[in-house]
């Protein structure tokens, strides 16, 4: 086989400049498959990583939905949390909110703007001021540059606003990039808690259950007992909720998505295909005198077909490895322009590789099967 595979690198190296053509639509083929399962791979990892990494696999998430627009302040209950504890297989129930900011209004002088807050996390990188861990109920916020822009036309830093009333001092500001999403103000924890965490509704009850337990059944349980018992069973409705279900179809959706476009891109390895097997046809012709040579001399129908076979693949497995590089080139110069990083996976390595592999052996069959069954005395006539 290394036998064959030189002599393939051999006859490719005599015509460079026609082989180099012949692979040019591969390797635009694979650079372009490649780039598109970039580009694909890295925003489903973007959004599936901000819709957030939900463990259930020891919990029944129950959520609790209002009925009318009216009636966005219910919830559940500590009485209700007292009932869902109670459900058979259920070890102990917490009480959290699918919303991860409160509502406010920031004002500086005559300017009011909507926002929304939350307390401030452990890790802020900021585009001014500097930034520390705010403890207790201190008054300074960090705000979002479009919030600086919207009310200060000058430097935000130590200013004054107010938020729902309460006087706040600008400690710095942060960038909010096109793929990240994070609210406009940040307040300290003890703050949030004091002024604004009322705002936010216990929308979700999380029953941790216990490790034999049947969760199927414990969640229609549960949102039976809610319906008999929930103090907000007249203003909302019940129901189990399933986060990763929803992150997964919805991961799915886009890598359908990325593979149906990278298909219609991968059109074009068709086309270089046909170059493929034109440039065989002509190897093969040109190279009559050596065929009837090698079978004059013993070689068989199968060793002839697999060596111009062998050439083909070789020819399709150079192009699609500098499509590869080239690939890896243009994703570098995408990524400086897109809000988030396009990555390259090694499944789109592997089926670069095998696409153009395909290609080699199914394009290159004809010309090779050609070669192989010339008759031998058809070929010395002709020499």
């Amino acid at each position: 086989m290394t036998d064959k595979i030189m002599i393939a690198l051999k006859s490719i190296g005599k015509n460079k400049n026609r082989n180099f053509l012949t692979m040019l639509g591969i390797i635009i083929g694979i650079a372009s498959v490649i780039c598109i399962l970039a580009i694909g791979d890295g925003f489903t990892h973007t959004v599936t990583k901000g819709m957030g990494n939900h463990n259930t696999r020891n919990k029944v998430i129950l959520q609790w939905q209002p009925t009318s627009d009216y009636n966005t302040d219910g919830g559940f209950t500590p009485m209700d949390a007292s009932v869902l504890s109670k459900v058979p297989g259920v070890d102990h129930v917490k009480l959290t909110s699918s919303i991860v900011e409160a509502g406010a209004k920031a004002q500086y002088k005559t300017k009011n703007v909507s926002i929304g807050l939350n307390k401030q996390p452990k890790h802020l990188k900021l585009v001014k001021g500097t930034y520390f861990t705010m403890t207790g109920a201190s008054n300074g916020v960090y705000i979002s540059e479009d919030l600086a822009h919207k009310l200060f036309k000058e430097n935000a830093i130590n200013r004054l606003i107010s938020i729902d009333g309460t006087v706040f001092e600008v400690q710095g500001i942060y960038h909010i990039g096109g793929m990240d999403y994070r609210p406009d103000a940040y307040v300290s924890k003890q703050t949030f808690k004091n002024l604004f965490a009322s705002q936010i509704s216990k929308d979700q009850a999380k029953l941790y259950v216990q490790a034999d337990a049947n969760k199927k059944q414990i969640g229609k349980t549960a949102v039976k007992q809610m319906k008999k018992m929930g103090e907000q069973k007249n203003t909302g409705r019940y129901s189990v909720s399933n986060p990763d279900a929803v992150s997964k179809q919805f991961t799915r959706i886009l890598n359908d998505i990325t593979y149906f476009i990278a298909f219609i891109a991968g059109i074009s390895l068709l086309i270089a295909g046909i170059g493929v097997m034109n440039v065989m046809y002509i190897t093969v012709s040109e190279r009559r005198k050596e065929i009837g040579i090698r079978r004059a001399f013993g070689a068989t129908a199968s060793d002839i077909r697999n060596q111009f076979l062998i050439e083909s693949v070789v020819l399709c497995v150079i192009g699609g490895l500098i499509g590869i590089v080239f690939g890896y080139i243009f994703v570098s110069i995408i990524n400086a322009f897109l809000p988030f990083k396009a990555v390259i996976t090694a499944y789109a390595i592997i089926l670069s590789l095998s696409v153009s592999t395909a290609v080699g052996l199914i394009f290159g069959f004809i010309p090779s099967n050609k070669a192989a069954n010339s008759e031998l005395v058809g070929l010395l006539k002709e020499e």
